[in-house]
């Protein structure tokens, strides 16, 4: 052999080694970070590809997010597909898996509008969806939208006072006169040192899962199996410059402008109604019967209608909230959805009763844990709106198959 092929074949074996080495630190660094248990949830995705990338990573990280399964609502124009596969061949940890119609027996009533179609089908999905996680021996399991994104509710100087008197005059607060706890003395202070527990928690960066389990022998946690958690709206208010710049993230290359939780930070009322509405829940399924589970559920707040509450709870009293997102016009009109009309943005996108920064340094931790080359392919696609032209349910890839003598639709996944 010549020495300039001598020379090569040691060039190109130094090469692989270094590369192997390199695939096996970053895998070690993944699997050595990767918590070896957390929440599950069910997401129903309909045209929300823009918003999917952001929720995924946030949860991942927070939750941490373990287990998810997603529905396509067939009557949205996008399919997150190409979202999924990028989770799937980074070892992540987490379990992501796509269900159509036909993976839960779902068939769409022509007889409904397309809002109620939605909420059926919502349904429907959830007590399914539910049943899986549970034969699968998980517990806690979160119940929230693609807008919306879980953290603790740390206290601070705009809050309503911890032991105020409850204003019930909202217009769907009637129910809540059946649950009195909220307003108990001693719920509250409990509460109140729960939600000085997580403003440490949240300056450690542990995760929510582990918040509950170091205190799952106590209240809240041994009563409320299903945990009731106030939203808090954040409007389309855009902020300044400076305040932007403060999640220090375009040092690797991400614009604030494609998230949510970067660049939205004015807020409704956190004592009103009208902007914030019903709160959304974390469900312990091990602590759930099977029987418990059903689709004949009032409303997707209340998923399981034997152990969760009126969902309405006073912000004050909550340990964990809800940060709930409208975003952009580009991004609200984008999806399929005849309710989303301009005139019912300009009703909400204004609101500006105060800032929260609170989810401003994920993005940040969410690099230092897996990397930058690994953080820019997972978000890759966010913020980015795809609008098509044609409802997934009458493109080639959908075929019409028959379920319980009715119809449902089916996007072959590869």
């Amino acid at each position: 052999m010549s020495g300039l092929c001598q020379v090569l074949l040691a060039s190109y074996t130094v090469f692989i080694l270094i590369s192997a080495l390199l695939i096996a630190e970053v895998a070690s660094v993944l699997q050595n970070d990767i918590p070896s248990d957390g929440f599950s949830s069910c997401l129903v995705l309909k045209d929300d590809n823009d918003r999917l990338p952001e929720w995924l990573a946030y949860h991942w990280l927070v939750l941490p997010l373990k287990y998810l399964v997603i529905a396509i609502d067939p009557t949205g124009t996008t399919s997150p597909e190409k979202i999924i596969h990028d989770w799937n061949i980074l070892d992540t940890g987490m379990e992501i898996v796509l269900w159509n119609d036909v993976d839960y027996n779902h068939s769409i009533d022509e007889d409904l509008d397309e809002k109620h179609q939605h909420r059926q089908r919502q349904k429907h999905f959830l007590a399914k969806c539910m049943m899986y996680h549970k034969v699968r021996n998980r517990s806690w399991v979160a119940i929230i939208d693609p807008d919306e994104f879980i953290t603790y509710n740390t206290i601070v100087s705009d809050d309503p006072h911890p032991y105020r008197k409850r204003d019930p005059s909202g217009p769907f607060l009637q129910g809540f006169e059946e649950y009195p706890r909220f307003d108990e003395t001693e719920y509250r202070n409990t509460m109140y040192v729960m939600r000085e527990k997580a403003a440490e928690s949240l300056g450690t960066s542990q995760t929510l899962f582990d918040f509950i389990n170091e205190a799952k022998d106590i209240e809240p946690w041994i009563s409320e199996v299903c945990h009731l958690m106030p939203r808090l709206f954040f409007s389309a208010v855009e902020s300044h410059r400076h305040e932007l710049i403060e999640a220090h993230v375009e040092q690797f290359g991400f614009d604030v402008m494609n998230f949510s939780t970067l660049r939205f930070f004015k807020h409704a009322s956190k004592d009103g109604w009208d902007d914030n509405h019903f709160g959304k829940v974390i469900v312990d399924l091990s602590r759930i019967k099977s029987d418990q589970i059903t689709k004949n559920m009032t409303t997707i707040h209340q998923p399981i209608p034997s152990a969760c509450t009126y969902p309405f709870r006073p912000y004050e009293t909550g340990i964990f909230r809800v940060n709930h997102y409208i975003g952009s016009w580009k991004a609200y009109s984008g999806k399929s959805d005849p309710r989303r009309t301009k005139e019912r943005y300009e009703m909400f996108s204004s609101v500006n009763e105060g800032s929260d920064y609170q989810l401003q340094s994920w993005l940040g931790k969410f690099v230092e844990k897996i990397g930058v080359s690994n953080s820019k392919k997972l978000l890759k696609h966010s913020g980015l709106i795809d609008i098509g032209s044609v409802r997934l349910i009458d493109i080639d890839g959908y075929q019409r198959v028959e379920t319980n003598e009715e119809s449902a639709y089916y996007l072959g996944i590869n």
